[in-house]
């Protein structure tokens, strides 16, 4: 109760610049499971969000230091406590204990440990959409987290000035690593000299998914070397490399949140690039604020891609739907079109759908204050299929809930 009064007096003094409401997310429960790779991206995220609007100021000079240390924190902290347990989160729903170690240890690497050859070998041979997810599902976490980061800046419910160092960190930081295959192609570790429940669990991200995507009955080990891989998947390594790009194409990064339309309503946009457990993928994503009626929609579009075939996505979400300043409403609707069984190789398609609704109570205003708490309550449900973020690649049903805290 201490805790929970020190926690209410802190948020109570917070002081946040700008006029547009701001929601932090505090999510508790997702499934039977924790912690989900969602969970893990919204606790990341609120927290940073609220350390930066105390931290930063208008005083310029003192901003700039405090710039330089939050890039210095998200690049080397943050960002790898979320995309570690990414991975962390794939086994978690598959039942496998591991352990996230997000420190750089000395050999530079931030890792997730405390699993068995036997275990990653039999997950390869049984469930090989899930390994493969095992290597991507970092990255995976890092386009879901600054998806969410855009449609918040895109809302108007964050400034700039408050996220642009965990914008620009993160970005930096994913496409670091997809330009290893044309920068840093010496990169290598020897698993033999490191014992067998300290090694990462899939070292070098991608060079692993694509040699394990390409040659899934290959004698197994974890780390993957450039050296190792074939022209096909060096051909490979580079086109992720080089799509990956497209993430710096986006307007949020030059505090370009959106553009005015002559009805007065708001629209803005960004594109993406990432992995999935049978190839890669591109997403756009369409914000629309239609200022009187406090609609805010979210359209997207993916192209998915295994080998040699195109597959299709839709959908579209409503974010953070306030009524009567009492209920805030949150929903979403997928569909997908993926390749059977999530193979690399298959040419056939599957459909597939999901949606989930959240429903928000405000149950706590503080006095003479514009911040207040909301109870949130939710449920979701998919078909099988990859969905960014979503826990299982089965058929799933969920429930969640948490708190929100909300500065008007």
């Amino acid at each position: 109760m201490k805790i929970l009064n020190f926690t209410l007096l802190f948020l109570s003094f917070i002081n946040l610049y700008g006029q547009q409401t701001k929601f932090y997310d505090i999510p508790i429960f997702d499934g039977n499971k924790m912690l989900t790779m969602k969970q893990s991206n919204t606790l990341v995220q609120s927290s940073s969000r609220l350390m930066t609007s105390f931290l930063i100021t208008d005083n310029q000079k003192k901003d700039g230091l405090t710039n330089v240390g939050l890039f210095v924190l998200n690049g080397i902290l943050l960002h790898p406590i979320s995309h570690e347990e990414g991975h962390r989160s794939v086994l978690t729903e598959l039942n496998v204990g591991a352990v996230s170690q997000p420190i750089f240890d000395k050999h530079g690497v931030a890792k997730v440990i405390g699993v068995s050859d036997f275990t990653l070998k039999n997950l390869r041979d049984n469930d090989l959409p899930n390994y493969i997810r095992l290597h991507t599902a970092g990255l995976e976490s890092d386009f879901a987290y600054l998806n969410s980061l855009n449609s918040k800046l895109s809302f108007e419910e964050e400034n700039h000035k408050y996220v642009k160092m965990d914008l620009f960190a993160r970005n930096v930081g994913v496409a670091s690593y997809y330009l290893t295959s044309f920068i840093n192609r010496k990169f290598s570790l020897n698993e033999n000299e490191i014992p067998e429940l300290e090694r990462d669990i899939v070292g070098h991200d991608i060079w692993g998914m694509i040699r394990h995507i390409h040659r899934p009955n290959m004698e197994f080990h974890r780390y993957t070397t450039w050296n190792e891989l074939t022209d096909e998947e060096k051909k490979y390594a580079n086109k992720t490399a080089i799509f990956s790009l497209i993430n710096l194409a986006n307007p949020n990064l030059f505090n370009i949140n959106n553009f005015k339309l002559k009805n007065g309503n708001k629209i803005g946009f960004n594109i993406g690039y990432s992995l999935s457990p049978f190839g890669d993928y591109f997403a756009e994503n369409i914000y629309y604020h239609d200022l009187k009626k406090g609609i805010k929609l979210n359209p997207y579009f993916i192209q998915y891609f295994n080998k040699n075939n195109f597959f299709f996505g839709t959908g579209i979400k409503l974010h953070n739907y306030t009524i009567n300043n009492k209920f805030l409403l949150n929903s979403s609707l997928d569909v997908w079109n993926q390749p059977k069984d999530l193979s690399f190789t298959n040419s056939k398609g599957e459909y597939g759908i999901g949606g989930n609704i959240n429903v928000a109570y405000n149950i706590f205003k503080f006095e003479n204050s514009n911040k207040s708490f909301y109870a949130n309550f939710g449920v979701s449900y998919k078909t099988k299929g990859f969905v960014p973020e979503t826990p299982s690649l089965k058929e799933d049903f969920r429930i969640s809930s948490g708190i929100i805290y909300a500065i008007n």
